[in-house]
């Protein structure tokens, strides 16, 4: 009977695990790659638990970059969501949860219990990168 606990535990870790962190590509040119997934940040002290897109940005060259894009369509797109920030040679930059001034994450749902809320989708336009000398 060995084989019930290790079922239960099975289940318990199985049902309680995080959403996937498998990374979407995005977008990639020969200086950048991106990709993007969600999380969930639950703020339970504030009881909040929004969903974001977390943004990764991987600088594929030895130059160091000054990447920009737009955290929307080009249609909707404003100057608040513009995002500009400079990477370094092969560095990687990715988004979470935490306060971070570049804030590579965007807003998808609210996932509150009490909430329902239509998930936005994942967009970025104007989407460039420059090498800096």
């Amino acid at each position: 009977m060995i084989f019930k606990p290790l079922i239960i535990l099975y289940l318990f870790i199985g049902f309680n695990q995080s959403p996937s962190q498998d990374w979407v590509p995005y977008y990639n040119d020969k200086n950048i790659y991106i990709s993007y997934t969600s999380k969930v940040c639950n703020d339970s002290q504030n009881g909040f638990a929004f969903e974001y897109y977390f943004i990764q940005v991987q600088n594929l060259t030895q130059q160091t970059l000054v990447v920009n894009f737009n955290k929307n369509s080009e249609r909707e797109s404003k100057e608040e969501d513009q995002i500009s920030f400079v990477l370094n040679p092969n560095e990687t930059k990715t988004g979470s949860c935490a306060y971070n001034p570049v804030k590579l994450r965007i807003y998808k749902a609210d996932r509150r219990p009490n909430k329902t809320s239509k998930a936005a989708p994942f967009v970025l336009s104007k989407i460039n990168s420059i090498e800096v000398n």
